[in-house]
């Protein structure tokens, strides 16, 4: 980290002749058949995605996960937000909404798909799925923002009188932002991976539902078309995140 601020040019340099390096030993090892045909070259896996059915397909196919995964973080957001100030609001539930959260990550999500189908339907499962995903993530750093006011601060709001909810709004709540931004850049990936999963327990459309029939139908460049298309939403997703957790850093540091 230290690096990257003291020179950003060389980082990002660094960053992107990596890049190019990982995308030229793909398309190497592609185009000798060296992992054999399930592996395609970068060209193959772009005709591919460049093809105008194909592509018109999958940008339907990834507005309907967006949709999910957006949905998901939202709701995974705001049910870990609510827990981490009951937790933080009354100490005596902390640790067990600790250990409820903690059950909540370990539940393989491959587990839970079928029992939200039974509960509410094929169609909800992707974003309550990416919001399960997003939960963990999220009252983690909302439980560790919510604590992270200067004990200073805390004295002297309690001295001048001022009620747990003041002090929740006007100390706790601000104090927290950084670590709510980071905690929504990490779970922005995990949202896109659980709305995925879900789409495969037979939700109508999504990059889940098309990457599940190429792999069936063993259609490898449409397979690998979708997986990119899915890599890069969630990787765009990911710097705005990262922009949105600068920018509340930075307005927070003046």
């Amino acid at each position: 980290m230290q690096r990257e601020k003291d020179n950003p040019g060389a980082y990002l340099f660094y960053g992107v002749i990596g890049v190019l390096l990982f995308f030229a030993l793909w398309q190497w090892v592609g185009k000798s058949g060296f992992a054999g045909p399930t592996l395609p070259a970068v060209s193959d896996v772009v005709k591919a995605l460049m093809e105008p059915e194909t592509f018109a397909s999958l940008r339907r196919a990834a507005g309907y996960t967006v949709d999910s995964a957006a949905k998901g973080l939202v709701l995974g957001s705001v049910f870990a937000l609510l827990l981490a100030i009951a937790s933080h609001l009354l100490p005596p539930i902390h640790p067990g909404l600790d250990r409820l959260a903690i059950l909540v990550n370990a539940t393989p999500p491959i587990a839970i798909g079928p029992i939200l189908i039974v509960i509410f339907s094929r169609e909800h499962t992707p974003a309550l799925l990416a919001g399960i995903q997003v939960f963990f993530l999220m009252y983690v750093a909302a439980s560790s923002g919510l604590s992270s006011a200067s004990p200073g601060l805390k004295r002297v709001m309690i001295g001048l009188g001022a009620s747990p909810l003041k002090k929740l709004f006007y100390l706790d709540l601000p104090s927290a932002l950084p670590y709510l931004a980071t905690g929504i850049k990490a779970a922005v990936a995990a949202a896109f991976l659980g709305a995925i999963l879900g789409e495969w327990f037979g939700a109508p459309q999504g990059l889940g539902i098309v990457i599940l029939n190429a792999m069936e139908n063993f259609q490898i460049p449409l397979m690998w078309a979708a997986v990119t298309m899915a890599g890069g939403l969630s990787f765009v997703t990911f710097l705005a995140a990262a922009a949105l957790e600068k920018l509340v850093t930075r307005k927070l540091a003046r």
